[in-house]
């Protein structure tokens, strides 16, 4: 058994993806179709172009500033946005995804589909490592076998699975061996991977940091150190890590002998951690960052400043409401909490930062149907606000549990989750007179342990997408989903709609499939009321109007690899 084995200072908490882009799935692929054509970069085709070491140098900088720090540079044990953010300048994957979302050639120039969708063929480009020894097929063998092995441990692992990888489930579980993965090296160029399923969005999930290569030479000469620092790393991607100060400041810097070469990127992309974004704005302001998330009253009074940019992203943050509890069983009792929630006043006039209130569980801009259309535009709007309502069913569930109900309400120790916690309190207090609800605020490692354990009655969470389609929501919630089904909601109508669409009688039906998560949703949350969206974040920054081409996916990860300025 190959040792895949991470020092346990490298344990995360189970925060999950944020941010990333529109749709990244182009439907099922045509059979056998070769996609390389005009679609791939001409630098993939003709590595003979290769720049020398100091071509294309700009000496130009761009220094980016986060709310939150760097967890790891592991991209099997990454489980947060920001982590794959970074892991993404010095890696690629068989795919890029381009502004709206598509999949492009990356390391993988071309690839065939069978007339099937079950088995795909990725040709290699003439890439390299940093060190110059070639990116082969064998590397991204290795990659995901490490993904997949039990020792490893990956929270991220269950996404081969996801894409139904041929005994992805069972090697995860330690039931079949790790060469039996369906993923194999034809030769050094050609990377054949096989499925028990077609999966509509597998190209544009090439391009997630869980499927980027692993050199098993280096990786194994670094044994528990690496991925520690940039020197215990090796790179296949456009910028090398050059700088790594913990909590402070991440560098990279441009590879020259990249094989797909950008010369107009800037040589230099810094990766500040600045949680205070008052601080972050005057830094900005001072020219000293280009690009600086706002909040609050921030938006307001920048919203007419050149630089201003708004963007969706795909957290959606909800309440799982812990179907543990006796009176939260009352199904009045949850009609009454939906009705009573202000979505669109939370998002306007509570957050101000671009967030808009939920429709539903699944976000705006997440994915495209079959039909063409978001899925959102699909499924409609099921969530309501109406105070009228609130109050009757409360009065009802009232006289059901004999008697006013007192719940607590968790959150974590942000800015924007209290205001967000308050207001539903205030609101709930007085849309359903006699509810009394407390306050419970916790830091976020502590409030996703608890909420995990069932310790609590009503908590505020979120989820990002890992891809571009609502199975990365609708699986959150099956009765088996013992990880992310945080109020152990179960339906077992909800668990046939969503397992009919992912591995059942309608998963090759793209129509189907998606009618089924239209179902399901309805269900889950307009029906059962077991799940309460609140609102999907927004992303409003400045950003420096000499600076271009960032890429925002709200269903990826953000891609600041390709970044000019003037």
């Amino acid at each position: 058994m190959l040792d895949f084995k991470k020092p346990i200072c490298l344990a995360l908490a189970a925060v999950m993806l944020a941010g990333c882009g529109t749709d990244t799935s182009a439907g099922t692929p045509a059979a056998t179709a070769d996609t390389s054509g005009t679609a791939a970069p001409a630098a993939a085709e003709t590595p003979a172009a290769q720049p020398e070491a100091t071509s294309g140098a700009n000496g130009k900088e761009v220094i980016v500033a986060f709310d939150a720090d760097l967890n790891t540079m592991d991209h099997h044990i990454a489980t947060d946005g920001n982590s794959f953010i970074m892991q993404s300048m010095c890696y690629s994957g068989l795919t890029s995804l381009d502004e709206a979302g598509t999949p492009l050639p990356e390391l993988a120039k071309s690839w065939d589909v069978s007339e099937d969708g079950l088995t795909y063929t990725f040709h290699l480009a003439d890439a390299t490592w940093s060190n110059g020894t070639p990116v082969t097929a064998n590397d991204f063998v290795y990659g995901w076998q490490r993904l997949d092995a039990p020792e490893t441990a990956s929270e991220y692992a269950f996404i081969l699975d996801t894409i139904h990888v041929v005994n992805a489930a069972e090697v995860n579980a330690g039931e079949k061996p790790l060469e039996e993965l369906g993923v194999k090296a034809v030769d050094d160029k050609t990377l054949e991977v096989t499925l028990t399923l077609p999966c509509d969005f597998l190209l544009g999930l090439m391009s997630f940091p869980s499927f980027f290569p692993l050199n098993k030479e280096f990786f194994e000469s670094q044994g528990d150190q690496f991925a520690l620092s940039p020197e215990n790393m090796i790179y296949c991607g456009p910028y090398n890590m050059t700088g790594w100060e913990q909590g402070n400041a991440y560098t990279f810097t441009k590879r020259a002998d990249y094989f797909n070469y950008d010369p107009d990127a800037v040589d230099t992309v810094i990766f500040r951690f600045q949680q205070d974004t008052q601080s972050a704005l005057l830094e900005y302001q001072s020219g000293n960052i280009d690009v600086v998330k706002l909040q609050g009253e921030q938006v307001d009074q920048y919203k007419s400043e050149p630089g201003f940019t708004n963007r969706l992203t795909g957290y959606m943050w909800y309440i799982p409401v812990n179907m543990t509890v006796p009176a939260l069983q009352n199904l009045n009792l949850r009609k009454a909490i939906h009705y009573a929630i202000d979505r669109d006043t939370i998002a306007k006039d509570v957050l101000m930062d671009g967030s808009i209130g939920a429709e539903g569980e699944i976000p705006v801009e997440l994915a495209t149907g079959p039909d063409g259309k978001d899925f959102r535009a699909s499924a409609g709007k099921i969530t309501e606000f109406d105070p009228a309502k609130a109050a009757e069913f409360y009065a009802k569930a009232k006289e059901e549990l004999g008697g006013d109900v007192t719940l607590e309400l968790m959150f974590e120790d942000s800015e924007a989750s209290k205001a967000v916690a308050e207001f539903v309190q205030a609101k709930l207090k007085e849309y359903c007179p006699g509810l009394e609800i407390n306050l419970n605020s916790k830091p976020k490692k502590e409030r996703l342990a608890l909420m995990k354990e069932q310790k609590y009655e009503l908590g505020i969470t979120r989820w990002g997408p890992d891809y571009a389609d609502p199975q990365t929501y609708m699986d959150l919630f099956l009765s088996t989903n013992v990880a992310n089904n945080q109020g152990r909601y179960n339906s077992a109508k909800y668990d046939e709609l969503v397992l009919k669409g992912t591995t059942g009688e309608d998963a090759t039906d793209s129509a189907k499939r998606w009618a089924d998560f239209v179902e399901a949703e309805r269900l889950m949350v307009a029906e059962d009321f077991a799940i309460i969206p609140i609102y999907q974040t927004g992303g409003a920054m400045m950003i420096n109007p000499d600076v271009s081409n960032i890429n925002f996916h709200s269903a990826s990860v953000d891609d600041y690899r390709h970044i000019y300025k003037k």
